[in-house]
């Protein structure tokens, strides 16, 4: 299974939120969301 260009961008985002736990950006939580959305639509 190969992932799409909007799933590893998912991925990468959420692995660079999770390693700023004790930093983490509200804006890139916002991201992650919409990206996650996104993928459910399509």
């Amino acid at each position: 299974m190969e992932l799409t260009e909007q799933e590893r961008e998912l991925i990468e985002q959420i692995r660079n939120y999770k390693n700023s736990k004790h930093n983490p950006s509200r804006s890139l939580r916002v991201l992650i969301v919409e990206l996650f959305y996104i993928l459910l639509d399509d």
